[in-house]
């Protein structure tokens, strides 16, 4: 995606293609409005991809036939030297607007993407954390999320030059048609794998590198192929034409973020390959090309368009995150457009223009080829640009560390028997916790992981306490509810080292039980993490089992789950003697509230909203868990009061996210619940606050 003149190689000749610019220039464009005005995506990105490896291919197979070689380390420097400076000066200036506008909870993940940006992994960072492309919220999602096409360009860059040199060593007379194969062979590779990745896990699949190398090959192949095709005047403006309208309806004809980039992204790649191949095939005499990608306001603004696509996706996020506003009207996406497009100018004519020219500059005199060649110059542009990012990166850690610790420090004096859900009605807080500076999660599941050779394995399997012959044991299995409401048990467990608990739980994977726990041989990972948790059960009988015992949606429904569940409590209870104890889900909403608390306040009516905390089968529901010998527990009327759920209550944080609740309140929830276990006798028999 640099927009610095590449000039190809065509009868020998240096030539400037005005139409591959222009062509970068409109996909760049429709790739920016887009994102800010339509919330879609384009297929913007994947010309692009299929742009740099055509150009890549052109210029390294014109130093192999004129017999110059491609020297592979120099040639990635040059790229690098040539994409890093702008990228790390986009990146300080995303870093510096997200500081002012994001809460400090944010700055860990902040350092961690900015890390990932300049070091061109975005990509990767983006499946670890299995994010959906333009599905999550505008305010919530990375300021740095669009490097990830730059960070799977920037391992062609390093990957393409290799392959290049390896066919020309190894066929020195035949590299032509050597490299047609190889690309051919992987493409048909990369996208049989794309297909099947994006079946399976499309999320995964569109950051990911191997999906993605189809798309380079094409671009690969059009660029080898370029040069013997003879193609009249008009067969190349129809051809030119035709393309171009292809990838201006990418965008509203394909579902571009469901479905790339699989089989349908073959549209805007087969669009892109005609008008390059129009523009890039041996011209006739009086044969102009296309006036359109040729215009001069394309061509000027083509070196401004690398600029603005690294700043137009922070300015996006930055704007949402500081009004709340996910989806601007046409004037405030203009307004966005213009912020992003003067930071574009700026970078471009103070950073990137600049720095071009250093590292092209040739030194005379003496003195080693190194520092001649402009070799020493691309290093320092390099060096300097990752070491900027790195300096960024490290003082916001240092300011977190600092900011962490005196808040760790206060929450371990807070009395929770007094706040969150215990506090007086009346009692104002001036503060909330957690602070700014700790992030406010969930709980995660207590404990250490299970050992290696426990029989029982599946799921997210955790120990916590005295393994051997505990005084009492307990089995948390469930759902990431499940996990965050674990708080609520070890509040009172931790205060029993002989105690033991295990945990199995599944991101999303509520309750699952086949009757009479006849399971079939195949089963999903969430339905093996039920089986081999009833498995253990069974086999080591404990005291309680703990569980969430009903679903909610964000549109106020709520799932029970029939006779399944009681069916459940009363096998396991027949053969072991285990109390289950079912908790009913907590409400959950379409927003963020802690994020809302953050931009209007803890006290404000926009970030709190209404739960329905009736069901006309709700206690019917209990009695058949009771009579199974089972409990169901529902806590509902203290995470909620009078139906009405806020961002904090009793000083402490409430939701951490649309659904999930923080630690510290469900810790606050504790003797609340064991009150609701004093209904079994032989279950806390003392004040859990002793």
């Amino acid at each position: 995606m640099t927009s610095v003149r590449e000039p190809v190689k065509t009868g020998g000749a240096q030539q400037y293609i005005a139409e591959i610019q222009g062509l970068r220039t409109v996909a760049l464009l429709m790739v920016a409005t887009f994102h800010i005005w339509f919330g879609r995506v384009s297929g913007g990105v994947d010309v692009f991809l299929l742009i740099s490896a055509y150009l890549l291919t052109r210029s390294l197979m014109t130093a192999v036939e004129q017999r110059r070689g491609v020297r592979v380390i120099p040639f990635i420097l040059r790229k690098f030297a040539r994409l890093l400076p702008a990228a790390a000066a986009a990146t300080l200036l995303a870093l510096g607007g997200a500081l002012l506008l994001l809460s400090q909870r944010h700055w860990e993940d902040l350092a961690q993407q900015a890390f990932a940006a300049i070091s061109y992994t975005m990509n990767f960072w983006l499946q670890g954390n299995a994010v959906d492309y333009l599905a999550q919220a505008r305010s919530t999602a990375s300021v740095f999320q669009h490097f990830w096409s730059l960070s799977i360009q920037g391992q062609m860059f390093i990957l393409w030059p290799i392959i290049h040199v390896v066919v020309a060593l190894l066929f020195r007379d035949r590299v032509r048609r050597a490299l047609l194969i190889v690309f051919a062979t992987i493409f048909v590779a990369s996208l049989t794998w794309s297909v099947i990745s994006v079946a399976q896990n499309q999320q995964l699949a569109y950051f990911d590198t191997w999906g993605r190398l189809w798309e380079f090959a094409a671009g690969s192949i059009f660029a080898l192929i370029a040069p013997s095709l003879r193609l009249s005047s008009r067969i190349k403006q129809l051809m030119t034409w035709v393309g171009l309208a292809a990838v201006l309806a990418t965008g509203w004809l394909l579902p571009v973020e469901s479905a790339f980039p699989g089989l349908a992204a073959l549209w805007p790649v087969v669009a892109a390959g005609l008008v390059l191949l129009a523009a890039d095939s041996p011209r006739q005499e009086g044969d102009r090309g296309n006036a359109l990608l040729r215009h001069p306001v394309l061509e000027r603004s083509g070196s401004y368009m690398y600029a603005l696509y690294l700043t137009h996706w922070p300015a996006l996020v930055l704007f949402a995150a500081a009004t709340g506003i996910e989806r601007p009207n046409p004037l405030q996406g203009l307004g966005i457009l213009v912020v992003s497009g003067l930071a574009s100018v700026l970078i471009y004519h103070f950073v990137e223009f600049p720095v071009s020219r250093f590292t092209r500059r040739n030194r005379r005199g003496g003195g080693p080829a190194l520092l001649r060649s402009g070799t020493a110059q691309q290093l320092i542009a390099i060096v300097v640009s990752v070491a900027l990012v790195l300096g960024a990166i490290a003082g916001i850690r240092a300011a977190l560390d600092r900011a962490t610790d005196e808040q760790a420090a206060e929450g371990s004096s807070l009395d929770l028997a007094s706040m969150g859900a215990n506090a007086d009605p009346d009692q104002v807080f001036e503060t909330v916790y957690p602070g700014e500076a700790l992030t406010a999660s969930f709980a995660q599941e207590p404990g250490e992981a299970c050992a290696d050779d426990d029989p029982y394995l599946a799921g997210i399997c955790r120990d916590w306490g005295q393994v051997e012959s505990p005084e009492r044991s307990i089995v948390i299995v469930g759902s990431s509810h499940s996990a965050a409401m674990s708080a609520t048990l070890m509040e009172t467990i931790e205060q029993h080292p002989t105690w033991h608990v295990r945990t199995y739980t599944s991101p999303g994977c509520y309750f699952h039980w086949p009757e009479d726990n006849a399971w079939p041989e195949d089963v999903s990972a969430c339905s093996n993490t039920w089986k081999v948790a009833n498995d253990y059960i069974l086999a080591t009988s404990p005291d309680m089992v703990f569980t969430i015992a009903s679903l909610t949606h964000t549109d106020g429904s709520e799932d029970l789950f029939g006779g399944s569940f009681p069916g459940w409590v009363s096998f396991l209870h027949e053969r072991t003697g285990t109390l289950v104890v079912g908790l009913r889900d907590n409400p959950r909403t379409d927003f963020d509230p802690l994020e809302c608390a953050g931009r209007e306040g803890f006290d404000s009516a926009a970030c709190a909203f209404d739960a329905e905390l009736q069901r006309p089968d709700l206690d019917g529901y209990a009695s058949q868990i009771a009579d199974a010998g089972g409990l169901f527990v529902d806590l509902n009327d203290h995470i909620c009061p009078d139906g009405r759920c806020t961002p904090a209550l009793g000083g402490i944080v409430t939701y951490v996210d649309n659904s999930h609740l923080g630690e510290h309140f469900a810790r606050s929830l504790a003797g609340l619940f064991s009150a609701e276990l004093h209904r079994d006798a032989q279950w806390y028999p003392a004040d859990p606050w002793s």
